[in-house]
């Protein structure tokens, strides 16, 4: 399970995946018609944009135009004796050349990754024993950014921040937006454990390449006659009335 905290009560928490992101026009064969992009699109959570931000290049040089810095609504305090005072949290942020902390960053890697941009979600994260979270790009979407991949060990470190998402700007791009609410990322829970892969025997190929003719000659319809198709059959109503999809659901407010 996904357990998060907000910064302040007024922002946004995750949100289930969507199966389609993109409104498309008239015509057959979209990608979005296919069932497993569609079960790989609404798989996980998205993390949401909670202000409009917009990124501007001159010169080789990024800055943000219009950055936000928010108050969190609860106060912490250093100890029981000292006054609690609210947490003071940046949205949008750039590597800095020459920095030392959080890490050194040479000056010809900051060349390189300085099109990176790090954005708040404003949420606390954490998981459960042996689950991790998985930071990813919305799948099969196509925008002049991507969020970088990341895999946290969000069950035992204990992050004293809201996590953020670090997105990669695209070089040739000089004016980029980031609208609120719109997904900054994928998250998605999976477990610690070790994961095998093994080459089939000839017998144990045999069976499963039966298995497979069997259930083709089941639930496949020759749609198609022609000399250049003869054998080919159509699965995709079958496909989906048998697929089996994972559930992604928000409790609480």
């Amino acid at each position: 399970m996904v357990h998060y905290f907000k910064f302040r009560r007024d922002l946004l928490g995750p949100v289930p995946a969507k199966d389609v992101y993109v409104k498309r026009g008239a015509g057959k064969g979209w990608p979005e018609e296919c069932p497993p992009i569609r079960a790989a699109n609404g798989f996980g959570f998205d993390l949401l944009a909670n202000f409009e931000v917009t990124f501007v290049q001159s010169r080789g040089k990024w800055r943000v135009a219009d950055d936000v810095v928010i108050e969190s609504d609860f106060a912490y305090a250093g100890s029981e004796e000292s006054e609690g005072a609210p947490l003071r949290q940046q949205y949008a942020w750039f590597w800095e050349k020459g920095q030392k902390l959080p890490h050194v960053i040479s000056d010809n890697v900051y060349e390189q990754i300085r099109n990176q941009v790090k954005v708040s979600t404003y949420l606390f994260l954490g998981t459960d024993t042996n689950e991790l979270l998985y930071f990813t790009d919305v799948p099969n979407l196509e925008r002049p950014w991507r969020a970088m991949t990341a895999l946290v060990d969000t069950d035992w470190y204990p992050a004293s921040y809201p996590w953020h998402v670090v997105l990669e700007l695209g070089r040739e791009e000089k004016r980029i937006t980031i609208k609120k609410g719109e997904p900054l990322c994928r998250v998605i829970p999976v477990r610690r454990d070790t994961y095998f892969a093994e080459e089939m025997s000839p017998r144990e190929f045999d069976e499963f390449f039966a298995r497979g003719q069997q259930w083709l000659a089941t639930h496949g319809r020759v749609e198609h006659e022609s000399a250049e198709h003869a054998g080919h059959v159509d699965i995709t109503r079958t496909y989906v009335k048998q697929q089996v999809r994972s559930r992604f659901v928000v409790t609480g407010s």
